[in-house]
């Protein structure tokens, strides 16, 4: 879901049944969590006790309200209810109210999802999904070639209603995915929605490994190297097929960082170093505090061909950070339109408890020190392509404009 969590399919099956209701649980949790301690991936840890007369919030009141809260539905709620939706709605409820769409709360199968999907590889069946913010419906958003979704018959654009004839209808895209994953047996039964029509599909689920690059070699010597998503095997992806299409002769390339939301800084900035001198810096955080992280090119290899790199308005975040260093060295050409704008960093803070918090923690800068947090990147070449001449594209590369002027431009400077 670009910046929207889980983009594939990865889950665990709810539990049928309905837990008990136990009142005054809200109050405890709150309790709990102002002694809970955390851990950063960097090794810091602390504690947050004490803090009912401290800090910027009225605990005594907020406790105060929720045990009031939770007598009332207890005594009076029509419906039954699981108390680890409350809990888990409470802390999402805390987060959002930062008002900042990039902080959240992830329960503990969430956050299990988030770091499979991170890691590249996973049990699955080889989709990537979506939910419409409008309808509810969770619509499939890819279909990975020659995965079991992929010989079952399902297609993109297909809208799943049941999963194991459970009906997903009002559930969260991520406890769809949780019941994907999860299916007892090693076949999950996926209902979908196609064009008025009602189909059912009995798919495999197998070891999947994200193919978040693809490369080949165009008209004559121009490479073409697209990036989907910034995950954990992405870099060495990336690595193997510049290594590939330099063996093969190549002159120019084409970066195609369309629809990328971006993901791993760390694997970009791999990524960045098979391209730029060893030591160039690529990027450059700073926190609220003024303190300075810079990221340098970690390789002593160089890519001496001449780059245009793709984009458009959903190229975000460590896409981003890719395009912002290229063209500020002067490295690439940038075609296409203006970039999506997120140049903001977030921390992922586990808790003890197998759930974890998403943080933005820091603003991060270009090498000459540009901030494009909601502005973007402009791009050297404006060149819009319409919704229905993207579709066609992707069927039909011959149909893709912007490829195409990026692939005559880098003819025109091998001439």
């Amino acid at each position: 879901m670009n910046e929207n969590e889980i983009t594939e399919v990865k889950v665990e099956e709810k539990e049928e049944t309905k837990k008990k209701k136990k009142p005054g649980r809200i109050k405890k949790l709150i309790l709990t969590l102002l002694v809970l301690a955390v851990g950063f991936s960097g090794g810091l840890l602390f504690a947050y006790s004490g803090v009912l007369s401290g800090g910027s919030l009225n605990y005594v009141s907020v406790i105060k309200k929720l045990n009031m809260l939770q007598e009332y539905i207890d005594a009076y709620y029509l419906d039954d209810y699981e108390q680890e939706n409350l809990e888990s709605g409470l802390l999402n409820g805390f987060m959002s109210g930062l008002g900042d769409p990039y902080s959240c709360y992830y329960t503990k199968e969430d956050y299990q999802s988030l770091t499979e999907e991170d890691s590249g590889e996973y049990k699955g069946i080889g989709i990537t999904v979506m939910q419409d913010s409008l309808t509810g419906e969770v619509v499939i958003e890819q279909v990975m070639k020659d995965q079991p979704a992929y010989k079952a018959g399902i297609e993109s654009g297909d809208v799943i209603t049941a999963v194991d004839n459970e009906k997903v209808e009002g559930l969260r895209l991520n406890e769809v995915v949780h019941r994907i994953k999860h299916s007892k047996d090693e076949k999950v039964k996926i209902s979908i929605s196609r064009e008025e029509k009602e189909l059912e599909f009995l798919v495999d689920k197998a070891n999947i490994v994200i193919q978040s690059v693809e490369s080949e070699m165009k008209e004559g010597t121009i490479g073409y190297i697209s990036v989907s998503q910034f995950i954990e095997n992405t870099d060495e992806q990336f690595i193997e097929a510049v290594d590939k299409l330099e063996k093969e002769g190549m002159t120019g390339l084409v970066l195609d960082l369309r629809d990328n939301g971006g993901g791993l800084v760390d694997s970009c900035v791999n990524m960045v170093s098979r391209i730029i001198p060893e030591g160039d810096l690529i990027v450059y955080t700073e926190d609220k505090n003024g303190g300075k992280i810079e990221y340098n090119s970690n390789s002593d290899k160089v890519l001496d061909v001449p780059i245009v790199i793709l984009v458009n308005e959903d190229t975000a975040s460590a896409s981003e950070i890719m395009t912002g260093c290229l063209k500020d060295y002067g490295l690439a050409e940038v075609l296409g339109t203006q970039t999506f704008g997120k140049g903001i960093v977030q921390s992922i803070v586990p808790f003890v408890d197998g759930s974890a918090m998403k943080l933005t923690v820091a603003k991060y800068y270009t090498p000459k020190g540009n901030d494009i947090h909601k502005v973007g990147i402009e791009p050297d070449i404006k060149m819009e392509i319409s919704e229905t001449e993207w579709k066609a594209a992707q069927k039909n590369p011959e149909k893709d404009t912007q490829l195409k002027k990026a692939i005559r431009l880098l003819q025109q400077k091998n001439k």
